[in-house]
C-alpha cells in the first residue's frame, strides 16, 4: 500500500495536468492491479486533486480603486457594439455612445 501511494505521488509530480484516470492508466502497465476506485480514494486523500478552472464569464469585473464616477456631464463617455440578425439573415452592426453621467445617447 505504501509503496502504491509512493508510485501514485511521483506519477501525479510527472504528470502535473494528469488526473486519476490517466494514471490508473499507466498503473498497470508497471504492473500494478489496482482498481479505479482505489487509486481515486488514495488519489484524493492525497490531496493531488487538479483544481478546476476559474469560470471566465460570470465573474463581475473588478473595478479599479483610481477610478472616481463622473461628477459631472460630458466628462465620461462610453461605446458599446451590438448586433442583431435581421429577418433576411442579415446581421446588423450598431455602435452606441452614452453620456456615463447623465445616461444621455446622443447618437446611435
Amino acid at each position: 500500500m505504501q509503496a502504491l501511494l509512493k508510485r501514485l505521488r511521483e506519477t501525479a509530480a510527472i504528470r502535473v495536468r494528469s488526473g486519476y484516470r490517466p494514471i490508473h492508466v499507466l498503473l498497470p502497465c508497471e504492473g500494478w492491479v489496482v482498481n479505479h476506485k482505489r487509486v481515486y480514494r488514495l488519489y484524493v486523500e492525497e490531496g493531488l486533486q487538479i483544481r478546476n478552472k476559474r469560470p471566465r464569464r460570470k465573474v463581475p469585473a473588478k473595478v479599479r480603486p483610481d477610478r472616481e464616477p463622473p461628477s459631472a456631464p460630458h466628462e465620461v463617455w462610453t461605446r458599446d457594439f451590438l448586433s442583431n440578425q435581421l429577418f433576411d439573415v442579415r446581421i446588423v452592426w450598431i455602435m452606441t455612445i452614452v453620456d456615463a453621467f447623465s445616461k444621455f445617447s446622443p447618437a446611435i
